[in-house]
């Protein structure tokens, strides 16, 4: 059975997760525990049923700090006395749990605390605000299966919480998260997933930067801009100074991206942006090779570099590094991220997520068989993401250049293993002869993967010093991400990029040897 002294020792060891305020009001509550006859039990309130807010709610006795008191356990105690009867003196603080934020606009700070004082139960009344007292063993909130778990949008925030059924009564919102936080404790469940474990880690490190630098991976595409415009516009509402430190500009059909904060680009990179730099978010790659130019900011900010990806691999360490290929994309996890710290999404934030989930999921044809991308868009959507605007700029939008690339690309198409493997190339000569650019040659395979009976596709593209990046698309059952990573690159099963030497006739040798393999396994004769 678990004790108080247990609970005591879990959160001795715990380190709460504090969230900013993001503006909202700062309220502090307190979880009260005494000894019952089922071990540890928990003293809930039932708030009044005339009450204008939160009426008839199953809640935590607390309220919002005001000027006059000390601190945020100050306040908590003091509303305890207020709403139960319980006087401060009764209590023995045995720790803090994670912040957590509401709809109604407060950052609440649960203090748990063991009621010393026994005699003090029996002076436990009915207050003005408080129409029942609740006593609760927290064995029930510790047993397995013990409650559902539901999503809620409340204007800016979407939120994810438990519901409890306690003696005909539902417990639900803000006082949920802090039951299920109990328990994640009191039974070192902590951290529940890699995303919540990167995120105390890295949370506390945006917090407490003064200077951060953003960056992604080279040829940015709007998921990896996305995720980086939604993290400035966190960091900027939070005081903090911004860099942003790419590779490679912003692609003219992106333009919808705009930084706020000082950019730099190719060349201007350089490891004098470190100087006096606290923090460095490396978004949508975990692979130095990845980044370009900005890979001389790693060695500098060593032991100050954090990593959020969903690709297949990743060389990168830092302090937080978070690498997992079962998120849709970059934005998901800055979303998921930007959600937990409680940011009220900005009209920036939300297109750039917005954009950068539907593009990487191809306009949500590759999400996994999963339906978060979705209740994300959709929430997003409800915000006031830009849908047919950014639909268009990202599929909808193609310079003369790019069509004067497929006018080529199509007529040296390429079909082989009975059709299933489509290809095609451009020369740099080619290019130049129309004054086209790298962005012009973007974007081909995923036209000759649509074609019908093709699997796979490829296209090449001759960059300095006779080397072809070659783009990969494939249909889902016909992964080619670990080719690309055999050849050099990265990427995700279905889509990726690799380069290779030349000439073009030994590119193509070695796509034929690869796409070979992969039509082997997947049985076509």
């Amino acid at each position: 059975m678990v004790t108080i002294e247990d609970v005591g020792r879990a959160l001795s060891a715990f380190r709460a997760l504090e969230l900013p305020l993001f503006g909202r009001k700062e309220a502090a509550v307190l979880v009260p525990l005494m000894e019952g006859p089922e071990g540890p039990s928990l003293l809930l309130t039932r708030r009044s049923a005339d009450l204008g807010q939160h009426a008839g709610e199953i809640s935590f006795a607390g309220g919002r700090v005001q000027a006059s008191d000390a601190d945020a356990f100050a306040a908590a105690a003091r509303e305890a006395e207020e709403e139960m009867g319980l006087p401060r003196g009764a209590c023995e603080l045995l720790g803090t749990l994670d912040d957590t934020v509401t709809v109604t606009g407060y950052r609440v700070r649960p203090f748990v605390v063991r009621v010393t004082d026994p005699s003090a139960l029996g002076r436990l009344q009915r207050r003005e605000e408080v129409e029942q007292i609740l006593t609760v063993p927290l064995v029930r909130f510790l047993a397995p299966g013990g409650s559902y778990t539901v999503d809620v949008s409340g204007g800016a925030l979407r939120q994810r919480f438990p519901l409890y059924a306690v003696d005909g009564n539902i417990v639900w919102g803000a006082t949920a998260r802090i039951l299920q936080n109990l328990a994640d404790v009191v039974l070192g469940r902590l951290p529940s997933s890699d995303l919540d474990a990167a995120g105390r880690k890295l949370i506390p490190l945006l917090m407490g930067a003064r200077r951060v630098i953003l960056t992604t991976h080279l040829d940015p595409d709007p998921d990896g801009l996305g995720a980086e415009m939604a993290v400035e516009e966190m960091l900027l509402a939070l005081g903090k100074q911004v860099i942003v430190a790419n590779n490679d500009g912003i692609p003219v059909q992106y333009d919808y991206i705009r930084f706020r904060s000082p950019a730099y680009f190719g060349a201007q990179v350089t490891p004098a942006l470190a100087e006096g730099a606290d923090l460095l978010l490396v978004l949508d790659t975990a692979e130095a090779k990845r980044l370009g130019r900005s890979a001389v900011l790693l060695a500098p900010m060593e032991g100050r570099v954090a990593v959020l990806d969903h690709h297949l691999h990743g060389n990168i360490e830092g302090a937080a590094v978070l690498v997992d290929r079962s998120y849709s994309s970059a934005s998901q996890i800055v979303y998921l991220l930007l959600s937990r710290m409680g940011f009220p999404l900005t009209k920036r934030a939300v297109d750039g997520l917005y954009a950068g989930i539907q593009y990487d999921t191809h306009g949500f044809r590759f999400v996994f068989d999963r339906s978060e991308p979705f209740k994300i868009a959709g929430h997003l959507v409800d915000l006031g993401a830009d849908t047919c605007g950014l639909q268009e700029q990202l599929f909808a939008r193609v310079s003369r250049g790019h069509v004067k690339v497929m006018e080529i690309a199509l007529a040296r198409a390429r079909y082989e293993f009975d059709g299933r493997w489509a290809w095609s190339y451009i020369t740099q000569a080619e290019l130049d002869s129309f004054g086209g650019t790298s962005e012009d040659a973007g974007e081909i395979a995923p036209f000759f993967c649509s074609v019908d009976g093709v699997q796979v596709a490829t296209f090449a593209k001759e960059i300095a010093g006779g080397r072809f990046k070659i783009s990969f698309r494939s249909k889902a059952a016909w992964p080619v991400g670990h080719i690309c990573s055999r050849l050099g690159g990265g990427g995700h099963a279905n889509a990726g990029g690799a380069t290779v030497d030349g000439p073009i006739e030994r590119v193509i040798e070695v796509l034929r040897s690869e796409i070979g393999t992969v039509v082997s396994q997947a049985g076509v004769p």
